[in-house]
């Protein structure tokens, strides 16, 4: 077993677990919002939570989409350059992109670790569910971390249909 099969089975395990993750978020953000809404103009009570709980799944929902369109190469980009480059430049200039995600990746998740350690950030608590802000934060390094995943396995892939 090849080290790109490895990293391609395990980007593929990732994945698996980031839709059901992001599928849970979103009914959870739903269920919240429509709630909310129905206690405040229907009951008259507004639910004091939902507003800021839908912003913390949807803080979720930003870092493990963004995770998943990486693994699924359905990220934003400008090719005007690269497409006039023949096929094995073109080859190239992806597998150097894909480096450099990983590289970034890498370098936000040990970062977001130090900040995360931080004495003040495991004191902070959220304004109305009082719950520690350190759930919503750690959506940063495990989200870069499943790209970091994703963009190692495609940079492998690269490496393998350059040679």
């Amino acid at each position: 077993m090849t080290l790109t099969n490895i990293f391609e089975k395990l980007s593929d395990y990732v994945f698996k677990i980031e839709k059901w993750i992001v599928m849970t978020l979103i009914i959870a953000m739903f269920v919240s919002l429509t709630a909310g809404v129905f206690f405040r103009y229907y009951l008259n009570s507004p639910l004091f939570w939902s507003d800021e709980f839908a912003i913390f799944t949807l803080v979720w929902l930003t870092f493990l989409g963004g995770s998943m369109s990486i693994k699924r190469q359905q990220t934003a980009a400008v090719t005007i350059l690269v497409d006039k480059l023949n096929e094995k430049l073109r080859k190239l200039v992806a597998s150097i992109g894909f480096f450099i995600v990983f590289l970034f990746c890498l370098f936000i998740v040990y970062y977001s670790f130090i900040w995360l350690s931080s004495p003040n950030i495991v004191l902070q608590k959220s304004n109305s569910m009082q719950i520690p802000m350190i759930y919503p934060y750690l959506s940063v390094p495990l989200g870069f971390f499943f790209m970091s995943i994703h963009s190692l396995h495609l940079f492998l892939l690269s490496l393998k249909e350059t040679s």
